[in-house]
């Protein structure tokens, strides 16, 4: 069967159709690779995190843009509020659905290496980074308010 195509020669509608594709393919690739993009502040608080792990002979956490989703919810809740909490934990572990959960909240160090430092300094907040069920992490900064969201 013979197609034709108004205002295009035959033979540069393949070359066309493959370009617009491969196009699409690509950007496709780019967008799905980071679904919620992280803020310099956010990467270098994970960097931080993980390599207290490492140095305590854990494996690093990866991002999960769902868990990110659930930082960033709770982070804005908390900087909306003008309150530092845990305010809703059970609802985020719930969404999640996954077995093993903890959560580090942190206000006002502009810095994230500082926050990583305070939650060391801090027995639980300590704990929570080094727990080695955790595999994923979601981290989000709204304000002075931060929020690390880790799972199995």
């Amino acid at each position: 069967m013979a197609v034709t195509v108004s205002g295009m020669k035959r033979k540069y509608y393949p070359i066309f159709c493959a370009s617009f594709l491969g196009i699409l393919f690509i950007f496709g690739l780019s967008q799905g690779a980071d679904v919620r993009r992280t803020s310099a502040y956010e990467r270098d608080l994970l960097n931080c995190i993980n390599e207290h792990r490492i140095k305590n002979r854990l494996s690093p956490l990866r991002l999960d843009p769902a868990l990110g989703r659930l930082a960033k919810i709770h982070s804005q809740r908390m900087n909306s509020s003008g309150e530092i909490s845990h305010d809703n934990f059970d609802d985020r572990f719930r969404e999640c659905g996954r077995s093993c959960c903890v959560e580090n909240v942190g206000w006002n160090h502009d810095d994230p290496v500082a926050q990583c430092k305070a939650w060391e300094r801090s027995k639980d907040h300590d704990k929570n980074m080094l727990n080695k069920q955790i595999r994923r992490a979601g981290l989000s900064r709204a304000g002075s308010y931060v929020t690390f969201f880790a799972c199995d």
